[in-house]
């Protein structure tokens, strides 16, 4: 296998796992508008509602990327918590930590009342990874007669939990060369040149967004690097786990000895998905075709909408980024100079999900009026004037190039004018039928598909069909961006498919 097919396969497993951190963060709002709205109205039980949310992701990103990476949800997710117990109380029993040593912090803490290694989120998506496999590779297993009762499904369980034990026994060994190398990163990213650091995250986020593998590139930022000791001594990683920790503590500056300026990987997006993007939507609009006006004005402001209140920003980016590689690139740097000048001016606004205007008015608006210094301002501040470079920079390069965004071309009918079972069903056929689709899977804005042969796949009948993007992952993946509808639309293939 050459270096280029093994890096092309590999980006498709990534694209598998990004799939499945979907579910577990996409939890974190209900806990954040939980501890936003307990601080706001001084209601601690609902903060403690939330809280506990946050004080358990190991669990819940075992649970939700197991249920993401297998076709069956219940067993997988039993699995998963079965995994956790048992890893955790190996590697805690063979390295003998004791609650007392957990409650100090540092390399050990407290997962579900089990003393053991503190491996954050990671710990967690390695029982769900583990879990996942089991299912996938075990669920249909026969054993010999005498033992029929836990053959299929009920050996998931009993092969996880097997396999979690040996995995306890070898983390002990394996995780101090990896916590090494997250604390190395960690370092860097939290140094002296964080104004630097932000802009390569900003931008790094944004350039991955068509292949999905941004979900792989933020998790480490929200939920690992960085180190926050509470007041009960607790060590909290991670700059979203950490700034709702400071929320729920009441540390207003959102700075501490520890660890200063939490949101300062969450905040960068508010500029660009409150002004830039719906100046991006107006500025394609106003240079649409004259017959087609009408249709691009549905198409593009309901996408500017959606990014606006919820900061889903694909329906609108996959308008541009595959037609017109230079605003694909353009996109891309100005995100990372949003994350940077956030920070220049000591913004310190918190996303739950997206940074669309509900989480802007939870995390930014209403934190300030009990005293936390968001700056929530200086999202406006910085925000017109970008809205101002992208309306002109789209008006300008789509004008000179002659892009072809929506309305400069013809448009055909839109996904929403038909049923799910309609656009289902051409699915599945411009896929190559159903004997060539593998697995169907989804996220908020695209299927998630993997095929047995992607050249049977018709590309220009998906985008007719009301595809906005279509993109191959190595050699069987496939991603179709449908906006919001994704989840539905897969449903209804999966229930088709199972026929």
């Amino acid at each position: 296998m050459s270096l280029f097919s093994g890096l092309i396969k590999s980006l498709s497993k990534l694209s598998m796992i990004g799939r499945a951190l979907m579910l577990p963060i996409s939890l974190l709002p209900a806990a954040g508008l939980l501890l936003a709205f307990g601080d706001k109205f001084h209601l601690p039980l609902m903060m403690n509602a939330g809280g506990v949310i946050f004080d358990n992701l190991p669990m819940l990103f075992a649970i939700g990327s197991a249920v993401g990476l297998a076709s069956e949800s219940g067993i997988a997710a039993l699995s998963a918590a079965v995994s956790v117990f048992v890893t955790n109380i190996t590697i805690g029993t063979v390295m003998d930590i004791t609650p007392e040593m957990a409650s100090q912090g540092g390399k050990y803490v407290m997962v579900v009342g089990i003393p053991t290694l503190q491996m954050g989120v990671f710990g967690g998506l390695l029982c769900g990874i583990l879990a996942a496999w089991c299912y996938n590779r075990f669920h249909t297993l026969q054993l010999p007669e005498f033992l029929g009762f836990f053959s299929g499904k009920r050996f998931v369980a009993i092969a996880t939990a097997c396999l979690s034990f040996l995995m306890g026994l070898l983390l002990p060994y394996v995780w101090q060369h990896i916590q090494s190398g997250i604390d190395a990163l960690s370092v860097m990213v939290n140094g002296d040149n964080q104004a630097a650091s932000t802009f390569i995250f900003g931008l790094v986020e944004r350039a991955l967004i068509p292949l999905g593998l941004h979900h792989i590139w933020y998790p480490s930022f929200w939920y690992s690097f960085g180190d926050y000791t509470t007041h009960a001594g607790q060590v909290i990683h991670g700059d979203q786990t950490i700034w709702f920790k400071m929320l729920e503590e009441g540390v207003k500056s959102f700075s501490s000895d520890t660890y200063q300026n939490a949101g300062k990987f969450m905040q960068g997006e508010f500029p660009l998905m409150l002004f830039a993007l719906p100046a991006a939507c107006l500025a394609m609009y106003h240079e649409a075709h004259s017959a087609n006006k009408k249709i691009a004005a549905g198409i593009l402001f309901s996408a500017a909408l959606t990014c606006f209140l919820t900061g889903i920003t694909e329906p609108v980016e996959f308008t541009f980024i595959f037609v017109a590689p230079v605003l694909y690139v353009f996109n891309a740097i100005m995100a990372g100079l949003a994350y940077m000048m956030m920070y220049l001016l000591h913004a310190h606004i918190a996303k739950s999900f997206s940074a669309g205007f509900i989480d802007y008015l939870s995390f930014g608006i209403l934190p300030s009026f009990n005293g936390y210094q968001t700056h929530y301002l200086n999202a406006v501040i910085i925000g017109v004037p970008m809205g101002l470079i992208y309306y002109f920079t789209f008006r300008y390069v789509i004008r000179r190039l002659d892009i072809k965004t929506p309305g400069r071309t013809q448009i055909t009918a839109s996904v929403n004018d038909k049923s799910d079972n309609e656009v289902a069903t051409e699915i599945i056929g411009l896929l190559g039928g159903a004997q060539n689709i593998h697995t169907v899977g989804s996220c908020i804005t695209r299927l998630r598909l993997d095929v047995v042969k992607s050249e049977l796949v018709d590309k220009d009948g998906l985008n007719g069909v009301g595809a906005r993007g279509v993109v191959f992952i190595g050699d069987t993946g496939i991603q179709v961006i449908f906006g919001a509808r994704a989840q539905f639309i897969a449903q209804t293939m999966q229930t088709m498919l199972a026929k």
